[in-house]
């Protein structure tokens, strides 16, 4: 028999510890984590008084289970469908009417109904109240669970050599298949099975990029993921590099390859900027304005290209998307790389912009990788050049047709049959907007909030379709 002032289990409620507390193991001299062997324990509710409960419903204990079944007298009857709409036909045919506070159905004995002074029936407040205890101080005080999250210092890493078992799950540690790993947020060591989670940081442990956390920190972060994603995320700060001149070599040379979104951006609005001038200056090899007005998206790309009848390719870049308002949707890195066949010959570094026609151009570049093929007309000689092709676009999200315009530096010179598979890459838009959960179709035709980091890209965006309109 329980009794009142002793406490109450609920397996369903976790309990917010601090995930990683170590203590010497006296037989193996490890440090381990610190687990309470009923990690899950409540103080009882106030009122709740379970012998009294039992005393009152005639509950013995005997049996293989420990507890009798109560008997048939006094068992209360079940609640079913028929019993229900027996009490519904007695609310709309007014038999319930009568003095009696609460009403029992000749049928079932089902006490659910209860009347008014006035006659009129109602509900029993044990009908429709929850049966489920509630929510006790320490899961419902979110607030300072989360304050003392976000509030938390960069923990001291335990050495490897602290145990030869995994934290969480007590497997031994394996070269190959179970490797030791460190959470980033606790400092403990654990196998790569209990570390797959990967989290945004608080602010005073100075890192940008999701970090690998063993399960239970996993948990604890998950719940302030909405606002980290506004405070620490490379998404949300400001760009540095948002100047473009000749001072430093990446002004007037992109690199084929970034390795973060930072980079691609500060690419593509390096391009959009070079075309800008092209319009301005040559205004004839520039990108059409009817063409560019009916975009319902760009590609801007930095590729390299070199062979001698076969060529490779290979580049990265971004795209975005335009949405119904006019505005620009928020930027998706992506990969290119293929191949070329055709009367060619000489290496050539080539800025791209692909202009995407209609809403299934658009689904083509949110599949995972998507195929294109087109043919081109290249010629480059010094540091200046002109690539004009238009191709066929296709990938498990739809086929579309989009149009390139380039501008090219090096020297090579051919007509030539281009194959190309175009690949999302998922880990650069991890690293950049912190969202394990977000999808390229969520960041072009979501609701994806323009990063502030992306400014000088819409800022570049802005200024050539200006410059184009006008003319």
């Amino acid at each position: 028999m329980v009794s009142p002032k002793e406490k109450v289990t609920y397996s369903s409620f976790p309990k917010l510890t601090n995930p990683i507390e170590t203590n010497s193991n006296s037989k193996t001299n490890l440090w381990v984590p610190q687990v309470s062997p009923n990690t899950n324990t409540y103080p009882a509710i106030d009122g709740y008084d379970s012998a009294a409960e039992e005393e009152e419903q005639g509950v013995e204990e005997s049996g293989i289970d420990g507890w009798a079944p109560l008997p048939a007298s006094n068992r209360p009857p079940e609640v079913n469908l028929r019993n229900v709409l027996l009490g519904l036909i007695a609310i709309v045919t007014g038999r319930n009417k009568s003095g009696n506070s609460s009403q029992k159905s000749d049928n079932s004995g089902i006490s659910f109904l209860g009347s008014n002074s006035n006659g009129d029936s109602f509900l029993l407040p044990s009908v429709y109240l929850p049966s489920a205890p509630p929510l006790l101080g320490e899961v419902m005080n979110s607030v300072g669970a989360h304050k003392s999250v976000l509030e938390a210092e960069p923990p001291e890493w335990l050495p490897d050599s602290c145990t030869s078992f995994c934290m969480q799950c007590s497997a031994p540690f394996a070269p190959l298949t179970r490797g030791r790993h460190h959470c980033r947020f606790c400092g403990g060591v654990f196998c790569r099975v209990c570390t797959k989670g990967r989290c945004l940081l608080p602010r005073k442990f100075r890192v940008r990029d999701p970090q690998r956390v063993c399960d239970g920190c996993y948990d604890r972060l998950d719940p302030v993921q909405g606002l980290l994603l506004n405070q620490v995320s490379n998404a949300s700060q400001t760009a540095k590099h948002d100047v473009m001149d000749w001072t430093s070599m990446r002004g007037w040379l992109n690199l084929p390859v970034g390795m973060k979104m930072e980079d691609e951006i500060y690419k593509a609005a390096n391009t959009l900027r070079s075309f800008t001038q092209v319009a301005r200056f040559n205004p004839e090899k520039s990108i059409p304005q009817a063409v560019l007005s009916g975009a319902s998206g760009l590609a801007v790309l930095t590729v390299v290209k070199a062979g001698a009848v076969l060529t490779y390719k290979v580049g990265t870049g971004l795209v975005v998307a335009r949405r119904s308002d006019g505005s620009w949707s928020a930027p998706s890195a992506i990969l290119s790389f293929g191949l070329g066949w055709g009367a060619q010959i000489g290496g050539e570094l080539m800025d791209f912009v692909i202009v995407l026609h209609g809403s299934e151009a658009v689904k083509t570049f949110t599949s995972r990788m998507h195929f294109s093929l087109g043919a081109g007309l290249s010629a480059a000689a010094g540091p200046i050049g002109r690539v004009l092709e238009a191709d066929l676009r296709t990938g498990e999200r739809g086929t579309g047709v989009c149009y390139t315009y380039s501008c090219s530096k090096g020297a090579f010179v051919g007509v030539s049959l281009e194959g190309n598979f175009v690949m999302t890459r998922m880990d650069a838009n991890l690293r950049f907007y912190g969202d394990p959960y977000l999808t390229t179709t969520d960041i072009l035709l979501g609701t994806v909030d323009r990063p502030k980091a992306a400014g000088p890209l819409y800022s570049a965006l802005h200024d050539l379709l200006s410059k184009i309109n006008y003319m």
